[in-house]
This record gives structure tokens, C-alpha cells and sequence, in this order.
């Protein structure tokens, strides 16, 4: 693989899962944009935007994201469900092989209970809401479409690895 392949989709896609899965079978190192913005930060996420605001935390993704796909080494990178908002990131993710995931909003709403999800909105129709508004830039951004519908994520990896594998 001469390139990095980035992946994004909405908060419960299965973004961290495929990445992990594809950067195995394709033997190349993994990047959660997440996670190494919680270790460069030195807290979590939910702090991060408690703490600082979410321009803070978009800050610290733009770095990640420039980071991540800069560094020569081609990698699997999985992105933040938020990383499209910002037009200099989609303009990253437009110049390497981007996988959009996408998936229903009310499976993604019931995957993502919980306070480590800042932006997952109080109630279904705002999740929705955000939903719908992200929906035109992650296909913007996106060279491969993929509906994971609740399939297991072996069966979304091989579909991606096929249309990887595809000039």
C-alpha cells in the first residue's frame, strides 16, 4: 500500500474496529485520531470539551489528522466522526483513499450510550439532526461508500479490502 487510507462515519460506525482490521491485513500501522488526541492532550475527550470548548478539540484533530496522514508511512487512520466539519480537513482526507461507513442513525444512537460521546446528543432527533448535516462532507471526502447495516466488521473489512484491491 503506497498511501494511507482513512476512514469516516458518524460517532458507533465502527471506524477504530475497521482500522484495526484493515491495518492487519494490510500490515500497516493503525492511528486512532482519538486516541492519540486524548494521549497528546494528557486527558479525555469529554474533559477536553468541558475544559476548553469543542474549538479546542477540532484544534488538536487538525494536528492529528495532518500528523497522522504526513508522516510518510502509509497507515490506517480512523477519524473522529466531527473531523469533517472543518473544510481544511476534508481537503486532507480528499487526497488520500478515504472509506466513509455509514450506518442507520438508530443503530448508531443505541451504540453510543454513555458519557465518553460529548456530541451525541441528548435526544434522537438532534443525534439526527448532526447526523443528516455531516452526511454531504463524509461523501465529499469519500472515494468508497460502505453501508455497514449491521454486518460483523470481517465482512465490512473484506468489502473494503475489495474495493481497496480495484485501480
Amino acid at each position: 500500500m503506497e498511501r494511507s487510507v482513512a476512514i469516516v462515519g458518524y460517532m458507533g460506525s465502527g471506524k477504530t474496529t475497521l482500522g484495526r482490521l484493515l491495518a492487519s491485513a494490510l500490515t500497516v500501522e493503525f492511528v486512532d485520531l482519538d486516541r492519540a488526541i486524548v494521549k497528546r492532550a494528557g486527558e479525555g475527550i469529554p474533559e477536553i470539551f468541558a475544559g476548553r470548548g469543542e474549538k479546542h478539540f477540532r484544534d488538536l484533530e487538525h494536528k492529528a489528522l495532518l500528523e497522522a496522514l504526513g508522516g510518510g508511512t502509509p497507515s490506517v487512520v480512523a477519524c473522529g466522526g466531527g473531523i469533517v466539519v472543518r473544510p481544511d480537513n476534508r481537503a486532507l482526507l480528499r487526497d488520500v483513499k478515504t472509506v466513509f461507513l455509514r450506518e442507520d442513525t438508530d443503530v448508531l444512537y443505541r451504540r453510543t450510550r454513555g458519557p465518553g460521546r460529548p456530541l451525541r446528543a441528548a435526544s434522537l432527533e438532534e443525534f439526527g439532526r448532526r447526523y443528516v448535516e455531516r452526511l454531504p462532507f463524509y461523501r465529499e471526502v469519500a472515494d468508497i461508500e460502505v453501508g455497514v447495516d449491521g454486518r460483523p466488521p470481517a465482512e465490512v473489512a473484506q468489502e473494503v479490502l475489495g474495493c481497496l484491491s480495484r485501480p
